[in-house]
Order: structure tokens, then C-alpha cells, then sequence
């Protein structure tokens, strides 16, 4: 009989009150009330790119859309870049609490805002001293999450789209985690994983344990396709598993506990039960309809009980 599986989320959730240390509270409280084990701040702040702007000069947001202004470097000390202060609130209200924090990885957030506008400093979206800029500046933030107890998740879901060179954008995540206990450090890419060998190439991550990708949306059902054991294991990594959709409209639409079940079933037929670190919905669940949220987290983790 296999372990019972961990559960968690990406990382994203409703917000949950204008008040952010109230906000922060009431996403602990609520992931705890519906079971899961490893918890996160729930990103109670803002979207996964605009509390950049805060901390980083070089990155401002202008009628509401981030965009590159100049040379991106962290803008003071690391304990004062959001998420580090959101983490200590939660710490401080929830001291034997184990918390998951995700930060948006360079390529995520350089093609995001470059995209909007570069104003100066860089030559255009493919300067690639724009990406190595803003690991530079993700490292000492990873560092004080890491010292402070937590597990970093680095979220590059631009990955998945592919670019020529994607070694070199695999490589920075390495370079953010570098020293860091590689037992704390996961990297979520959602969308499709099976175009441009990306699978193999984030295998090669030396400084990260945990690949999380989606295996339920109409899109992501393919990617049980591109998961092996032999592969996990020769590369001592593990597997965070999307088992249930975040886009359902409806309470009809969400998948049922026999579904999860069985999606469980078939992930661990390619990769074994023990190489699955943990279960989560395929992404976040911040632009999931609220009142649907308790129900998708409820069926995750029943489902995960019903495959055991």
C-alpha cells in the first residue's frame, strides 16, 4: 500500500480580504479547513508580476501593465520584498506551519513585461541580460524564503512554448537555486510539456527536486505521455501531479473524486506512487469562481484518499 499522497496548490487562491495580513490569515486558515499539508500564502498580494514592480527597479507598472524601464536589480534588501514580509506575517500568526512560496521565474517575468515595453537599458525582448538580470535578482529573495524555513516553487510556465534557447533559460533556474537545499526547491511549468524535449532538459536541473506540471486540462491530459519512472528516478527527481482542473464554470463541470482518482491511477502507472511528491490542481485558483474552489480542493483530496 503506497503512502497517503501530499496535497497542496500552485500557489494562487481567491483573495480573501482587503486587509493583506487579514487576507494572508484567512488563506492559512482556509487551506488548513480543507486538509492540505503543504500551504502556501496564496498570493493574497496581487496577479504573479505586478508585486515585482515594488522591489525591483527596472521593473514599474504603467496604466496597469508591467513594463521595463531600465536595468532590473533588486531595490533594497530582501526582507522587504513582499513575499519574504507576507511569509513572516504567516510564520508569525502560524509558527509550526510549513509553507510552499512561489516566485515567477525569469523568463515568465522578463517575457511578460518586455513584452509591454522596454524603455531603456535592454535591446528588446530577446537581450537575454534581461532573464540573467532578473535571476540575480530572484537569488537573494530565494535565499531568505529558504532561511526562514520555506519551499521555494519557481513558476516558468512560458516554458512550456519552447525557444531555441531554452537550455540557457533552464540554466538560470539552476543558477537561482544554487546552495539551496535541494529538497525545498520545485519548478511548476503548466500548459503542454511535450513539444521541444523540454521534459528532458528540466530533468538536467541539478539544484531542483520536484517537477510540477497539469494532467487534466483538455490540453494537459497529453502530458502523462512525456512522464516516465526510469527518467524520474535516473535523475533522483519527483513529480508534483495536477490531478484536477482550475476552468470548471460550474459545480457540474468539476471533476469528480473518481476522476481524480483514477487520473492518480494512471500518473503513477508511468512514474510509481513513490515518486509523486505531492498533488495539486493543474494551476492556480485565482481566476477560479470562488464558491468552486472549496469543492475542487475537497474532490482533490478525496480523490487522493480513494486511490489509497
Amino acid at each position: 500500500m503506497p503512502a497517503p499522497l501530499r496535497t497542496t496548490t500552485i500557489g494562487s487562491l481567491p483573495r480573501f480580504a482587503e486587509d493583506i495580513e487579514d487576507a494572508l490569515v484567512n488563506a492559512i486558515e482556509f487551506q488548513q479547513s480543507m486538509g492540505l499539508d503543504l500551504l502556501t500564502d496564496g498570493e493574497q498580494r496581487s496577479d504573479m508580476v505586478s508585486y515585482f514592480a515594488e522591489s525591483f527597479q527596472g521593473l514599474d507598472v504603467k496604466d496597469g501593465l508591467p513594463v521595463v524601464s531600465g536595468k532590473i536589480r533588486l531595490r533594497g534588501r530582501p526582507e522587504e520584498f513582499s513575499k519574504v514580509k507576507d511569509l513572516d506575517t504567516i510564520l508569525r500568526r502560524f509558527p509550526d506551519t510549513t509553507v510552499k512560496i512561489a516566485l515567477t521565474g525569469p523568463t515568465t517575468l522578463g517575457m511578460t513585461c518586455a513584452s509591454r515595453k522596454i524603455e531603456s537599458h535592454y535591446r528588446g525582448l530577446l537581450d537575454f541580460t534581461l532573464y540573467e538580470d532578473i535571476a540575480s535578482a530572484l537569488i537573494p529573495i530565494a535565499e531568505s524564503l529558504i532561511d526562514r524555513g520555506a519551499h521555494v516553487q519557481i513558476d516558468e510556465p512560458f516554458l512550456s512554448q519552447g525557444f531555441k534557447d531554452l537550455p540557457a533559460r533552464v540554466a538560470l533556474i539552476d543558477r537561482i537555486a544554487e546552495g539551496l537545499p535541494r529538497n525545498h526547491v520545485s519548478l511548476h511549468v503548466c500548459g503542454y510539456i511535450g513539444r521541444f524535449d523540454i521534459v528532458n532538459h528540466l530533468l538536467g536541473l541539478e539544484n531542483v527536486s520536484t517537477l510540477s506540471f497539469a494532467f487534466s486540462g483538455q490540453t494537459e491530459k497529453r502530458n502523462i505521455e512525456h512522464i516516465d519512472q526510469k527518467s524520474f528516478e535516473d535523475h533522483t527527481m519527483t513529480l508534483g501531479a495536477g490531478c484536477i482542473s482550475v476552468t470548471p464554470l460550474s459545480e457540474k463541470e468539476i471533476d469528480s473524486t473518481d476522476m481524480v482518482k483514477t487520473k492518480l491511477g494512471q500518473i503513477a502507472d508511468r512514474i510509481g506512487w513513490e515518486n509523486i511528491e505531492y498533488i495539486h490542481p493543474d494551476c492556480g485558483l485565482r481566476a477560479t469562481k470562488k464558491d468552486l474552489v472549496p469543492i475542487i480542493l475537497r474532490n482533490m483530496r478525496v480523490g487522493a484518499e480513494l486511490s489509497h
